[in-house]
């Protein structure tokens, strides 16, 4: 049995899963040691990250309008890179710590997986055991007796031409060098 594993389904359940857990992660680092999550220093973005995560894996598997997938993707990277670029008031200055850099391989993911998906790459899987091979008649061209014909004592008569070697003098036909006494014209 094949079963056919979408890529860009996969990889958008796996970024989606990345961005949110990212959301509880550190994402700036305060002076003293400590460090802010995203649910701690975003107002309403957080909300946003979560909501582009959610919209995009139910788009992927067939929950929402597949075009959502692409605009939740586009809405995460958006979010995800202004944040880095200029960070909530309470993170000015402050260290971008790992949470921020696995929000943005989140929504990069997530990006990729919709690309993926609108390309409808797929990988198959084949979780079956290999199976035997069989000869056909048609590919397999061994000499002797047939196994049809073998089974019925016989051999059968074939109606096909045989192959010729197309080097050989046809049956009866005379070679045009070949030695032959010389007779004097008729007088």
């Amino acid at each position: 049995m094949d079963r056919k594993i979408d890529a860009g389904a996969l990889l958008v359940a796996a970024a989606a899963l990345l961005l949110v857990v990212s959301l509880f992660l550190e994402w700036f680092g305060l002076g003293d040691g400590d460090g802010a999550t995203a649910w701690e220093l975003f107002e309403v973005l957080d909300l946003v990250l979560v909501a582009a995560a959610a919209g995009a894996v139910a788009a992927t598997f067939g929950r929402l309008d597949p075009r959502v997938l692409l605009g939740a993707a586009v809405l995460a990277v958006v979010v995800v890179a202004s944040q880095l670029i200029q960070p909530p008031p309470a993170g000015q200055g402050a260290d971008r710590e790992i949470g921020a850099w696995l929000g943005l391989v989140g929504a990069l993911g997530l990006l990729a997986g919709a690309a993926l998906t609108a390309a409808k790459i797929a990988v198959t899987v084949d979780v079956r055991g290999r199976e035997r091979r069989h000869r056909v008649a048609a590919v397999d061209k061994r000499t002797g007796p047939e196994p049809a014909a073998a089974a019925e004592g016989g051999s059968r008569a074939t109606t096909e031409p045989q192959p010729a070697d197309r080097f050989a003098p046809e049956p009866g036909a005379t070679q045009p060098f070949a030695a032959t006494p010389h007779e004097p014209p008729a007088s």
